[in-house]
């Protein structure tokens, strides 16, 4: 979860640290550090709070003339945020940063005790350190080597050492990303910090190690052997990692979505064969012999595979199971299953252990997933890649629709391959399918009628968000989008189900979002929220003449396909949870407690 950056190069580190740092501050903020080797020694400067409050403090006490360093940016797991819990960690003359949990990590402190060593913080971490320590004696590496052995749990971490010429890097669950440049080089735990330096990356795979120093880049594989760099070219515009004159990173993605949209599409569509360029990774006979598909994903991830739900029985005829993939470990696969694992990092915890207790069954199984290389790409047999771009903000927007489109496309290819879906049909889909950027356009523009909205009901305690068939799931997401960055206890339920209960808690003034893009059963619920004296704000098909009627608020969203509503839906809640926010002052690409990529269990 945390953001770990290394340097060592001819120039300055402290600076580059700290500007790669408040890239990574998506990962996590609760605290922040950097150490820098200088003057013979190692110099740490950390404390609780934001790093730019920290870079101020460290230009008051001077810039040393450093030129290899660590730095971390922390999301809290193990101890509450504070100066002490911030890493770096030190032990002797070596400093350590680290993502991840040491799950025996008590165990280790109690031997660790028992040698001498005394703990300053609370952090699962600060084990590592000492283990290091006790461990070092010439040759850093071979004392990380032997530290991570003994060490159950996840761990991308960087060391540095006074007497090392190199840092050493490490990695087991949680990414960690090295840039190579010219007479400097660079680590990070995701792409969009080096961009400004480098665009050539190599991707520490599981179990590897790394030495770095300014001049050379050393990977040693999970037997401790070199191995080639392999590097691949980064073709990311620097500005796609920037806020591009938008007042947040978040509202800059929703409009995004259009181009986000058409890079998942481009060169998959064909519209004359009514089907989808697509390496599903099995052979004809096994697409055949599938008897159920199995979605596993977490948070907005999992929204999209509930909209998969609904949509592969019709298309692909086959029974579609969603799981939660923190659950998934009480949960029995069953045979003949095409597992599909949808993560937008491709590190997210939950989603790696489900998917690797999956393997286990001798299932096939397929990532969708937003980055290239990414941990998940390297357990599946099929990948099929978002092509997004970097998404910055904490809150999923364009990365959700990503993997909507993905869903979609997926769809289409195993309905056509399984002889489920006829060439007409997957024609006249694919026809409307390529519709879909232009049409997200069209519900960009109604975002000045939407933040009118937004600041009409920002200050109510509570929202509902209800829908039906597709747009259940994109009620559930609305919800989510209003509880993340607006803090406002929002619940999202199937239409149907209001009267089952939540009716009780509608009271004068709730404000409750019907999504009323897919038919018309919703209608009755809506009159039953409208009687109970909720506020309706509609989000319905233009040109529908029953939803005004019904409802005092209502936004007009373009004609499609009920399965492609739900993408134009998304965006409309999207904005909304976004302009409730600002109206609220939230600081909204990083709301509280919260982190982009979830790396621990």
């Amino acid at each position: 979860m945390c953001g770990i950056v290394a340097y060592a190069g001819l120039e300055k580190a402290g600076p580059i640290l700290f500007d790669t740092l408040k890239r990574l501050e998506y990962r996590g903020y609760d605290s922040a550090g950097i150490a820098v080797r200088c003057n013979g020694g190692i110099e740490v400067f950390k404390s609780a709070g934001r790093i730019a409050d920290l870079e101020k403090a460290y230009k008051k006490m001077g810039s040393p003339g450093e030129r290899m360093g660590i730095g971390h940016t922390r999301w809290a797991t193990h101890g509450r945020p504070s100066d002490e819990n911030a890493h770096p960690h030190i032990s002797g003359d070596l400093a350590i940063v680290h993502n991840g949990i040491i799950e025996n990590y008590l165990e280790l402190r109690d031997e660790l005790t028992a040698l001498g060593y005394e703990f300053l913080s609370e952090t699962d971490s600060e084990v590592l350190a000492h283990l290091i320590n006790h461990n070092y004696r010439s040759d850093l590496s071979q004392a990380v080597s032997k530290a991570i052995q003994v060490v159950e749990g996840s761990y991308a971490v960087a060391v540095l050492s006074a007497r090392s010429p190199y840092i050493v890097c490490a990695r087991k669950d949680s990414p960690l990303v090295i840039g190579i440049g010219q007479g400097s080089n660079y680590v990070a735990s995701d792409v969009p910090a080096l961009l400004p330096y480098t665009r050539s990356v190599a991707r520490l795979r599981d179990k590897e190690m790394a030495l770095i120093s300014a001049g050379q880049v050393t990977i040693l594989d999970s037997q401790g052997q070199p191995r080639d760099l392999d590097p691949e070219r980064i073709d990311w515009d620097v500005d796609a990692a920037e806020k591009g004159g938008y007042p947040h990173f978040m509202l800059k993605e929703i409009h995004e979505q259009p181009r986000a949209l058409s890079e998942t599409l481009a060169g998959r569509i064909s519209e004359i064969e009514g089907d989808v360029r697509l390496d599903l990774g099995m052979n004809p006979w096994e697409i055949s012999t599938l008897q159920r598909i199995s979605i596993v994903a977490c948070g907005t991830s999992y929204h999209a595979g509930l909209v998969a739900r609904y949509f592969f029985p019709r298309a692909v005829g086959l029974p579609t199971d969603v799981e939660v993939a923190s659950e998934f470990h009480h949960i029995q696969l069953r045979p003949g299953a095409l597992l599909v694992t949808i993560s937008q990092s491709g590190e997210t915890a939950d989603t790696l252990v489900a998917l690797k207790k999956a393997k286990t069954c001798g299932v096939r199984s397929m990532a969708i997933t937003n980055v290239v290389g990414s941990t998940v790409t390297s357990l599946v047999d099929s990948n099929i890649f978002t092509r997004c771009g970097p998404e910055i903000g904490v809150a999923a927007t364009k990365t959700f629709t990503g993997q909507l489109a993905a869903l979609y496309l997926l769809g289409i290819r195993l309905g056509r391959a399984r002889n489920h879906l006829m060439p007409e049909e997957g024609r006249k889909m694919l026809a409307e399918f390529s519709r879909l950027p232009g049409l997200v356009q069209t519900v960009l523009r109604k975002k000045d009628q939407i933040e009118e909205i937004a600041k009409s009901y920002a200050r109510f305690g509570s929202y509902f968000f209800i829908g039906r068939d597709v747009l259940y799931p994109i009620a559930l997401e609305g919800a989510l989008k209003m509880k993340e960055i607006a803090y406002i206890p929002a619940e999202g339920y199937a239409a149907g189900e209001l009267k089952h209960g939540p009716l009780a808690l509608i009271t004068e003034g709730t404000p409750v979002v019907a999504l009323a893009t897919c038919g018309k059963k919703i209608q009755s619920n809506m009159k039953e929220v409208r009687a109970r004296g909720g506020e309706l704000i509609a989000f319905a098909t233009e040109g529908d003449q029953d939803i005004p009627k019904i409802a005092g608020t209502v936004v007009e969203l373009p004609a499609t396909r009920p399965i492609y509503s739900a993408v134009l839906a998304s965006v409309a809640v999207q904005m909304l949870a976004y302009y409730t926010a600002r109206e609220l002052g939230c600081e909204i690409d990083k709301p509280r407690n919260l982190a982009k990529s979830v790396t621990v269990e």
